[in-house]
């Protein structure tokens, strides 16, 4: 469960940031639309269709590739082939073809979007990839996120793992169409 929570809250603070909700809107140029998808498991398309339907309906073309497909590449000849990279690949210590992690930070670095996903059991490569933009995995697994101003109110007193928010997007590939009260 606390794994799950790491997850939850590393994809809401991604997508929650201005710069990539901006990026990922709509409203951009037409062209800016191209995103590269490494998966680890080609499942994950399917379990996470309503993600990814989301982007396509809203015009963005995806392009999914394994983790260890040695096609994969984010530029060629200089050029960007890629708007925004998603990586739903938390385990992979190496990818396929030229994407490594100065391939990632070069990607970022240049204006491009990167949305991923993770958890406490993270490759070191990942953690390497987060570490530069700025995010720490502790090293310990069963370690959890503490807010002790914004928690929920929950059975167990003093647990202050499940956090409070008010300032979610109104979004259902975020938050699910169903309401809570």
């Amino acid at each position: 469960m606390g794994n799950l929570r790491v997850i939850l809250l590393i994809t809401l603070v991604v997508l929650l940031s201005p710069r990539l909700t901006r990026s990922f809107s709509s409203d951009n140029n037409p062209t800016d639309r191209r995103i590269l998808v490494v998966v680890d498991d080609a499942s994950i398309k399917s379990s996470h269709s309503i993600f990814f339907n989301s982007l396509q309906s809203r015009g963005f073309v995806l392009e999914f590739k394994l983790a260890n497909d040695t096609s994969i590449s984010v530029q060629r000849y200089g050029k960007y082939l890629y708007d925004g990279l998603i990586l739903f690949s938390p385990s992979v210590e190496k990818f396929g073809g030229s994407l490594d992690l100065a391939a990632i930070l070069d990607f970022v670095d240049s204006g491009g979007d990167l949305i991923l996903a993770a958890d406490a059991n993270a490759s070191d490569l990942i953690r390497n990839v987060v570490a530069e933009c700025g995010v720490d995995f502790d090293e310990d697994t069963s370690a959890v996120v503490i807010d002790h101003s914004s928690y929920a109110v929950s059975e167990i007193e003093g647990d202050h793992t499940l956090i409070a928010s008010n300032n979610f997007i109104k979004s259902n590939v975020v938050l699910g169409s169903r309401k809570n009260e």
